[in-house]
């Protein structure tokens, strides 16, 4: 009987897993599209992103889409379709909000910008003797794209473009996974067919910069902006229907820990899942 128990249990805990994972496919991702701009006068980086987007479930309105960002601090963020209602951050995501729902297997195409503050770094090639007035050789950015753990992506393009009148160097960085990858005022890198987090990563390095740029806007001396205290009302409806789902898994566990407490005599192991 024992033996039947454990069998059971592991059957049932793979049905369980399998349907987890099955759960973290809500959509797919058929294109992807970054394009990044330096901006000389304080070294932030214009970043503008398009995304075609196919609802494997249906996509309820007032459910938000989130993708990645490198820090909270950031300006201008601004709609670049229609279809996008408003726009929300704190210091790892972008919340896009879409005007309507979206039925099961429709694909729609959204595309927004925003402002990337405290995203450089400085060095020099000298020895360091007077920290009142070093003079800094190079800018230097190292820029990972957000990605997506949840999600396959069809194809992904990263275009990185020179300011105008610079020429950026980008042998320090590695590209993995890429179809091509093409260095021609700036840097473009496409990929295709991508798993679950892939991510794509530019490093360059500038010299001449036309502007100097103060070491207290690099990357890493970034306010901690304080977004615990954030709200959303549609943000929190989301919350609501996920534990729901959370407590109707919860229900479906005890039932089958009923059943199997029946079978067993008594007896009845414990697990559980993760609803993501």
């Amino acid at each position: 009987m024992l033996k039947k128990l454990h069998i059971l249990l592991l059957t049932v805990l793979a049905a369980l897993c399998c349907t987890a994972i099955a759960w973290a496919d809500y959509d797919y991702i058929d294109r992807y599209d970054v394009d990044v701009l330096p901006n000389t006068d304080d070294g932030s980086l214009t970043i503008t992103v398009s995304l075609t987007w196919t609802a494997l479930e249906e996509l309820p309105y007032g459910q938000e889409l989130k993708v990645g960002i490198p820090n909270g601090s950031i300006r201008e963020k601004t709609a670049l379709t229609d279809n996008i209602e408003r726009l929300s951050f704190d210091n790892r995501y972008m919340y896009i909000y879409l005007d309507r729902a979206y039925k099961k297997n429709e694909t729609f195409t959204f595309s927004y910008r925003w402002v990337q503050e405290y995203m450089y770094q400085l060095s020099t090639n000298g020895v360091i003797e007077d920290y009142d007035n070093v003079h800094y050789d190079y800018v230097n950015y190292d820029y990972t794209a957000g990605w997506f753990d949840e999600a396959r992506i069809g194809q992904m393009v990263l275009v990185w473009n020179d300011p105008a009148g610079l020429t950026g160097d980008f042998t320090e960085g590695t590209v993995s996974g890429a179809d091509s990858v093409t260095v021609q005022d700036g840097m473009t890198i496409t990929a295709s067919d991508l798993g679950y987090g892939y991510k794509m990563n530019v490093k360059v390095r500038y010299t001449d910069w036309p502007t100097v740029l103060s070491p207290e806007n690099s990357i890493g001396s970034q306010p901690d902006n304080d977004y615990d205290d954030w709200y959303d009302e549609d943000e929190d409806t989301g919350m609501a229907a996920l534990f729901l789902t959370l407590i109707i898994t919860i229900f479906i566990v005890w039932v089958v820990v009923r059943i199997i407490r029946e079978i067993a005599g008594g007896y009845a192991g414990g697990f559980g899942t993760r609803y993501v």
